[in-house]
């Protein structure tokens, strides 16, 4: 879970620079995509991009005219990568903000920022530090991602609070609003890494091949088996003309 901001609840220069910070984020990540699926096309980005749009769907006002909602990114890296994740949020948060009016539009870079760069970079990471343990074993993949999925709704929501505090009104205290929005992702990262956990749990059981987590390989096919050729026996012939595998003889004649 994180926060979309609205408009007017930052200033410019914040804003411009979460402007900024998105372009070049979803640009490398949108390299990095198109090179991936050109070499292994796939539907399931936009599956990913339809559980982001309806998990962002349930919103909880946590005050200061914000909200906490489902994120989804962790799931996201667990199941795509960080780059197509990123990708997918940045798509989900513009058509939220200009079609659903969730978020402001001058604020599509910070929310950008706070829904897909950050928890997708913390989630990575953290994947990438356990992968070890997944390697060893496989049935610590549901744990993993569900602790990477929690971290990184906490990183986005530490983002979020940063950003109003340094771009925000003089009225509240930066104190307030870490407190605020600290406290609130705390229980929202619980839920959300929980429910991560579970997915992949199904998603492991069902369609191993479909997460891309750091230290799960996707199972490979058995090998062919290989028909060893069997040794030709040399033929001859004799004089009058039938195949024979010793020297040729004539009939009543013993050698």
């Amino acid at each position: 879970m994180t926060v979309h901001i609205p408009d007017g609840l930052v200033d410019v220069p914040t804003a411009a620079a979460g402007a900024v910070v998105a372009v070049g984020g979803v640009a490398i990540a949108g390299r990095r995509t198109a090179a991936r699926l050109k070499d292994r096309a796939t539907t399931l980005p936009a599956v990913v991009a339809a559980y982001l749009l309806i998990g962002q769907l349930l919103v909880i006002p946590v005050g200061f005219g914000t909200s906490a909602h489902l994120i989804g990114t962790g799931l996201a890296v667990a199941l795509v990568g960080p780059s197509i994740a990123i990708v997918c949020v940045a798509t989900v948060v513009v058509l939220q903000a200009l079609v659903l009016a969730d978020g402001g539009v001058t604020a599509i870079g910070l929310n950008i920022v706070n829904d897909g760069i950050v928890p997708a970079l913390v989630a990575y990471g953290v994947l990438c530090l356990v992968a070890p343990v997944v390697r060893r074993d496989r049935r610590r993949a549901p744990a993993a991602a569900g602790i990477a999925a929690a971290l990184a709704a906490l990183a986005a929501g530490l983002a979020a609070a940063t950003e109003l505090a340094i771009g925000g009104s003089d009225v509240v205290s930066p104190a307030t609003v870490y407190a605020a929005l600290g406290g609130s992702h705390v229980v929202v990262a619980g839920i959300e890494g929980a429910l991560t956990a579970a997915i992949i749990a199904v998603i492991q059981g069902l369609r191993p091949d479909y997460l891309s987590m750091p230290g799960l390989t996707p199972p490979t096919a058995a090998a062919p088996a290989t028909t060893v050729p069997q040794p030709v026996a040399r033929r001859s012939r004799d004089a009058g003309g039938s195949p024979a595998t010793g020297p040729a003889t004539s009939p009543g004649v013993r050698p």
